[in-house]
């Protein structure tokens, strides 16, 4: 049996085949430290805490800076003329 403690883990057991049980989501690479043992016979309970990495692998996205997008597609056109040497036609 394990008990971890995280700040970056996401409860998904409303998303879950088993709702009943208490299962969160990690990111890849999410390390932890063991902080605790608890060996009595045929229990052992292990307790982790997640460590911050110095640089993380993914950088949160603060939501005051994120917009709605707009329903109009951004369209963006430029008219290029071609120069007078690409229009001339040899002709023989």
């Amino acid at each position: 049996m394990s008990a971890i403690e995280c700040q970056s883990g996401k409860d998904i057991r409303h998303h879950s085949f088993f709702p009943s049980d208490d299962e969160i989501l990690l990111l890849p690479a999410t390390q932890f430290g063991v902080t605790g043992c608890l060996d009595q016979g045929f229990l052992h309970m292990i307790q982790l805490e997640e460590t911050r990495l110095p640089h993380p692998l993914l950088q949160p996205i603060p939501m005051t800076t994120v917009s709605k997008p707009s329903s109009a597609p951004m369209v963006s056109a430029t008219k290029i003329s071609p120069t007078s040497s690409e229009t001339t036609q040899k002709i023989d």
